[in-house]
């Protein structure tokens, strides 16, 4: 950014892990979010909308916790989407319970992206290296960006809350 201008928040303030999707879809913009659970229950994925990125609103659960699996203790979004022709591809965090970080896949339909297409049963990245296992905080893996080139997805990740890695990922067998 070259200038910016500071608007305070404009999520409730017990949201976590918003992420925005590129440009409208049907005249309105859409989010990903987290409310947290002390008001909203389980630590869920939600969407929400704004007509001009200020005002946000028309809340709806997404997907939830997967008890007993990878994303069992909380989820949420991280990457902005990646409009396919398939649909949005949402590289999101999973945590369990005992706060193992891991990194899944969700497809969401591209008209109304509260509909989950696919959901990928197995983490596409989990803690394996030492600089994701041990750290500031340990077996975290953390979505923080991703971009597409072709049938390369390159995923920036946070690694222990300490340091930023890349995985590259075949869009086909994602």
């Amino acid at each position: 950014f070259k200038t910016y201008r500071k608007r305070g928040i404009i999520f409730c303030p017990e949201n976590l892990d918003v992420c925005i999707f590129p440009g409208k879809i049907n005249g309105r913009y859409a989010a990903l979010t987290r409310p947290v659970p002390k008001t909203m229950g389980a630590p869920n994925m939600w969407v929400a909308y704004s007509p001009d990125l200020l005002c946000w609103g028309d809340h709806h659960f997404l997907m939830g916790v997967q008890p007993g699996k990878w994303d069992s203790g909380r989820i949420g979004g991280g990457a902005i989407p990646i409009k396919t022709d398939r649909g949005w591809l949402t590289i999101y965090h999973g945590a369990t319970k005992n706060d193992v970080y891991c990194l899944g896949v969700v497809l969401l339909d591209l008209d109304d992206p509260r509909q989950v297409i696919a959901r990928g049963a197995e983490p596409i990245l989990k803690p394996e290296a030492a600089y994701e296992t041990s750290g500031f905080m340990k077996n975290v893996v953390f979505t923080c960006g991703a971009l597409h080139d072709g049938d390369i997805v390159s995923v920036y990740y946070g690694a222990s809350d300490e340091v930023m890695a890349r995985a590259d990922f075949s869009m086909k067998e994602i």
